[in-house]
Formats: structure tokens, C-alpha cells, sequence
């Protein structure tokens, strides 16, 4: 038992590492491929690195976010969240379920692509942070809502978990290629739903494309603002405003937080806009590395493995589509998740509803994207708004369900696949009387 207890969670903790996940998937491919080996050496190790330096680009934008997420709800007077159980706890205490159901369910993922792949069911689902949040969130689902304990919640979890992973990037698969202009990947994200909604309504309303409003990568901007076409220098300006007017707001938090750091407050908010915009250039350069080395790798598990399968990845491999509409994305996404949480509160909702600032930007981001793709800048303002919407009134539905269990989780992260899935559950086990 303890053996089997040290492989589960390696297996575990080796798939919450990203980029040794993606370099193994990289690794097989080559080896399908039967590259040189200096090819496979080269192309594995700047796949696993691409990676890195795309979570660290994330980071920096993250750990820029945080503080903006903490002064809107200190300066909104948002009160903290209250839980029972928690995140932490769940993982600690079901860790060897977890760590199962990360594997069987993309076990399930590789078998019905290679089986339902004539049905266009062909994508395998590559983001491997995800995956570990996918099994967690499901495995609490069917825990505490329906009870499920033992093997019982390890089959039906695994079973789930690798139907949505399946399905999930089949879905959006149609919007994926024609946003990356059928680049060979597609998305692998919690943020599908929003991203769906976002690019039927923009489709729909745009004739399909044929009747697009201008074009948010094509803003114009007075000569004097030329430089704000940079998405770099857009979202440090951006950044900069919005950090001005809630520390304008809030001025003890930004004295206390600076303080922490060690810097001055006028720096400490200046720095916060400059290192958001430097995490997006390093993601940036992460990502081309990622698509330069691991679609070609991936020729070997379509053409060996699951023939004509297409990787399913995570959502910052999009914004080079679509960098300036991101950019706005993002920010009205997060104004809008404020404007929801200060209606819930107003109108006395029970549950804390929270904008949480890192989901709800990526989020909002990537629908923006998809939304200027066809639409153009109503497109990309309606991703926005779609995310935040979405995200808040996901919440709110969340919290009477599941909210005792994992409300902190939703608190940072209340992604919009993480609302409708594990409402599905929920009312599963009301039908079946649990």
C-alpha cells in the first residue's frame, strides 16, 4: 500500500509540474517521430523551458494582480470569505483520489480520441496544471455532493473528469482554429464556457464574421498615443490608471503594502503596472517557443498513437491573436466582475461574492480575443463583459452548493467551467434524492 501510495503521488506531483508534463509529452513525440537526437534533446528542452518562462510571465502578471484584487475589496469593504472545509484540506485529505483521477481521466482522454476520432472527438487535453484543478475540483464535487467515497468516487470522478476533458476542447474546437487560424492546437481551459458564449453571441451578431465593427489590433489612437498600439506599453499604462485610482481610494492599504515591500508607495504602484506588462512579454516569448517546438512533436502522437489528434492547450497560447483586444479584454472583465459583486451586495445576497482579479483577467482576455476575431471591438468589449457576468453569477449559484466545501477556491478562481460542471453534479444527486 505504501508503494502504491509513493507512485500515486509522484504521478501526481509530476503532472502539477507543467512544464516536465508538456516536455514528456514532447519527448514521446520526437521519439514517435524518430527524430535525431539532437533534435528530440533540443525540441524536448525548449518545450519543458518554453513553458517556464510562460509560467513566469504568468506569475509576474499574478503577483501584479493580487494586490488589485485585495485593495478592491478592502476599499469595497467586502467582507472575508467563510468556509468549513477548504481547498487545502481537501487536498491534503484526498490527495490519492486526486492523484488517480489526474491519471485515469487522461487515460479516458487519449482512449475516446482514439476511438471516437471519427466522430471529431480528436483533441487531447495538454494543460497539465489543469488537469490536477479539473480532478480536484470534480473529486470535491462528487464528494460533497453527492456523497461518493472509496473506488465509487474514484471511478465516477476519473469517468467525468476524462468525459469533460474530451469533450471540453471539442466544443470550442470550431472557434479555437479559426482565432489561430488553424494553427494545430486548440483550447485545453476552464475558461470554455465563457470563451463559447463569447464566440456564438459574437458570430451570431456579426453575420459570422461578415459584418465585423472595426478592429480593436487596429485601434486608432492620436499621434501623441501612438505608442499605446504596444500591447506592452497599453497594458502598463492601463495598469498604472487603475492601480492610481484605487490607491486614490485607498491610500492606507497602498502605504501598508508598499510598506511590506520595503518601497515607497508612488514606486510600489508604479511597479505593479511595470511588472504586469513585463509578465506579458515574457509569457509571450513562452508561448512562441511552446508552438514552435511541441506542434511538430505532436505529429508523432497523431500519427502513431491517436491518429490525427490535436493538442488541447492552456489560454495564454492565444493572445498573440489578439493582443490589444486581450488587453481590453481583460481589464473590462475584471470592471464588470466588480460591477456584479457590488449588485449582489447591494441587493443583500447571503454568499460573498468576490472579483477575482487573476481568473477573471484571463478570462476575459481570452474571450476577448475570440470576440474580435468576429465582431471586432464590440467583440472583444463582449468577452469582457460575457467573463465577468459569468464568473459573478457563477459564484452566486456556487456558493449555497458547494461553497462550505471549496468557497475559497471560487474566491480566486472561480472559473466558468468550475460553475457549470459542478452544477450539473450537484443537480444530479438532488434528482437522485443524495
Amino acid at each position: 500500500m505504501e508503494a502504491l501510495r509513493a507512485v500515486l503521488e509522484f504521478i501526481q506531483k509530476f503532472m502539477q509540474e507543467p512544464s516536465l508534463f508538456l516536455g514528456l509529452i514532447a519527448l514521446l513525440g520526437f521519439l514517435l517521430l524518430r527524430e535525431r537526437v539532437e533534435r528530440t534533446i533540443s525540441g524536448t528542452l525548449k518545450t519543458a523551458i518554453g513553458l517556464l518562462i510562460l509560467l513566469a510571465g504568468v506569475n509576474l502578471m499574478v503577483q501584479a494582480l493580487l494586490p488589485l484584487g485585495e485593495l478592491a475589496g478592502k476599499t469595497l469593504g467586502l467582507p472575508p470569505v467563510q468556509i468549513q472545509i477548504g481547498t487545502q484540506k481537501i487536498i491534503s485529505e484526498l490527495g490519492i483520489q486526486i492523484g488517480l483521477v489526474m491519471l485515469f481521466a487522461f487515460l479516458i482522454n487519449v482512449l475516446l480520441t482514439r476511438l471516437l476520432s471519427g466522430l471529431g472527438f480528436k483533441y487531447i487535453y495538454l494543460t497539465g496544471h489543469l488537469i490536477f484543478w479539473n480532478a480536484v475540483i470534480f473529486v470535491s464535487a462528487f464528494r460533497y455532493a453527492l456523497g461518493l467515497e472509496g473506488a465509487a468516487l474514484v471511478i465516477v470522478a476519473s469517468l467525468f473528469t476524462g468525459l469533460y476533458q474530451t469533450i471540453q476542447p471539442w466544443y470550442t474546437h470550431r472557434f479555437d482554429l479559426f482565432v489561430n487560424e488553424g494553427s494545430g492546437f486548440v483550447l485545453g481551459h476552464s475558461s470554455s464556457l465563457t470563451v463559447l458564449v463569447t464566440a456564438w453571441l459574437s458570430r451570431l451578431l456579426s453575420g459570422g464574421g461578415k459584418r465585423r465593427v472595426g478592429d480593436m489590433e487596429a485601434l486608432r489612437f492620436p499621434r501623441a498615443l501612438e505608442w499605446l498600439r504596444e500591447p506592452m506599453l497599453l497594458m502598463a499604462a492601463t495598469f498604472l490608471v487603475v492601480y492610481l485610482i484605487m490607491a486614490a481610494l485607498n491610500v492606507g492599504f497602498v502605504v501598508e503594502a508598499a510598506g511590506k515591500a520595503g518601497k515607497h508607495p508612488i514606486i510600489w504602484v508604479l511597479l505593479q503596472a511595470l511588472n504586469f506588462a513585463a509578465g506579458f512579454a515574457i509569457l509571450i516569448m513562452g508561448v512562441r517557443m511552446i508552438i514552435a517546438e511541441l506542434i511538430p512533436s505532436f505529429k508523432g502522437i497523431a500519427e502513431r498513437i491517436v491518429p490525427g489528434a490535436i493538442p488541447a492547450l492552456d489560454c495564454p497560447l492565444f493572445f498573440p491573436y489578439g493582443q490589444v483586444s486581450m488587453a481590453y479584454g481583460g481589464l473590462i472583465g475584471m470592471l464588470t466582475m466588480v460591477l456584479v459583486s457590488l449588485l449582489f451586495a447591494a441587493g443583500r445576497y447571503p454568499f460573498f461574492i468576490f472579483a477575482p482579479t487573476m481568473s477573471v483577467w484571463f478570462h476575459g482576455a481570452t474571450a476577448g480575443v475570440y470576440g474580435n476575431k468576429y465582431w471586432g471591438i464590440p467583440g472583444a468589449i463582449l468577452g469582457g463583459v460575457v467573463a465577468g457576468v459569468l464568473m459573478g453569477v457563477g459564484q452566486a449559484l456556487m456558493w449555497p452548493v458547494l461553497g462550505f466545501a471549496i468557497g475559497d477556491f471560487f474566491s480566486w478562481a472561480s472559473d466558468t467551467d468550475y460553475v457549470l460542471w459542478p452544477l450539473l453534479i450537484a443537480l444530479i444527486g438532488r434528482i437522485l434524492g443524495r
